[in-house]
């Protein structure tokens, strides 16, 4: 049977289909009127005949056993809605919106058109499918394929992923009342939460990292950053990770103990005062200053993390987990004073390779930073 659904494409904030010929099917795929790159720049249109040739390849069985598999059964699939979601650093991701009968499955397909992107797809499909059941419930998307098309004006990478539905993409903006957090909506428009809601968000954000965060060996998912729109979130603050760009040990020990329990809890602590600082930075509207959020996102933080490792322990779904790790790390950074908090995270500054801007901004609210960890963690 010949797979041959009907396929449109799709720009958000366009009421009708994109047809071939029409200006957005003209446009630079970077959104930018005019190029500095070299190479010849991609249109909209070419990229979306790519993302057809792709997804119709070997009789559509990527698409189709994504969908069977999103569903929980194979049904023939009618039609396929392409929408150019967004102009990433790296990729141009597509929402696929399948419909089979009367069910409709969402999936994403990622697109790079030149490097890093193409190195970056085949890395992150890799931690993406090496990470799939680790943690339940997942919160990555799960992935169904990779590869590419070789088109008249070059190749195209791409890897098909599950699209989390329902879920937005969310930054600080500035409102008449303050800097507020805004869900960015399908629609386009974006909708101030108040902060007391949007905390939720952020102790959810570093639940899940620390669910991934490897004890035994002192791996996180990084880097990561609000402002990539690596997290997206739902009305009820729920949140997911969309993209895994990376995993390992990001500092490496000033000395090795040979207590493994003791190498356990410094890779824990630098994990955590990290995250402290990385949970603090976004830009407004995700591309413009960078901001510091405030205090109540540190409390997220550290409470967020806290619960994690908590049911880490409870649950037990890793031998090196134990139940009284939460209280012994806890025991443990209340060892350090505010000093000594800052310089490790002075050092971490340096050895993370933050961007300069970003840097200077968490070298300005340093102190202050620290003061708070340190009552925080008295508290508890």
């Amino acid at each position: 049977m010949t797979f041959d659904p009907k396929i449109t494409f799709h720009v958000p904030g366009e009421f009708e289909p994109v047809l071939p010929g029409c200006r957005l099917w003209q446009m630079p795929l970077s959104g930018k009127t005019g190029s500095y790159e070299s190479a010849p720049e991609w249109t909209v249109g070419e990229y979306l005949e790519a993302a057809r040739a792709f997804l119709l390849q070997e009789q559509g069985r990527l698409v189709s056993q994504a969908a069977s598999r999103l569903a929980g059964h194979r049904r023939p699939i009618h039609t396929m809605a392409v929408c150019l979601e967004k102009h990433g650093a790296f990729y141009h991701p597509l929402k696929i919106t399948v419909a089979a009968n009367a069910d409709f499955v969402m999936l994403v397909l990622n697109g790079a058109v030149r490097d890093p992107g193409f190195t970056l797809i085949e890395t992150e499909f890799r931690l993406l499918a090496r990470l799939a059941g680790q943690v339940v419930p997942c919160f990555i998307p799960r992935v169904f394929g990779v590869g590419s098309v070789v088109t008249k004006k070059g190749e195209v990478g791409f890897f098909l992923g599950q699209w989390f539905d329902g879920f937005h993409e969310f930054h600080v903006t500035r409102t008449v009342r303050g800097d507020r957090v805004a869900i960015w909506k399908d629609d386009g428009t974006h909708e101030p939460v108040p902060w007391h809601d949007a905390v939720k968000i952020y102790e959810n954000i570093a639940y899940v990292l620390t669910a991934y965060y490897e004890i035994d060996t002192g791996h996180e998912i990084f880097p990561w950053h609000h402002a990539a729109g690596d997290f997206v979130t739902n009305t009820r603050g729920e949140v997911r990770l969309i993209t895994v760009r990376g995993m390992g040990l990001l500092t490496e020990m000033p000395f090795e103990s040979p207590d493994r329990e003791v190498n356990r809890l410094f890779c824990l602590l630098f994990y955590f005062l990290n995250l402290t600082l990385c949970m603090r930075l976004d830009r407004l509207d995700g591309t413009g200053p960078f901001v510091w959020l405030p205090d109540m996102v540190l409390d997220a933080t550290v409470k967020g993390m806290c619960h994690s490792l908590a049911d880490r322990s409870a649950q037990r779904p890793r031998a090196e987990v134990s139940h009284e790790l939460p209280a012994r790390f806890l025991e443990f950074i209340k060892g350090f004073g505010q000093n000594q908090l800052h310089d490790i995270m002075a050092h971490l500054l340096e050895e993370r390779h933050f961007n300069a801007v970003e840097a200077q901004l968490a070298r300005n609210h340093m102190e202050s930073h620290c003061q708070k960890i340190v009552r925080i963690l008295a508290r508890m």
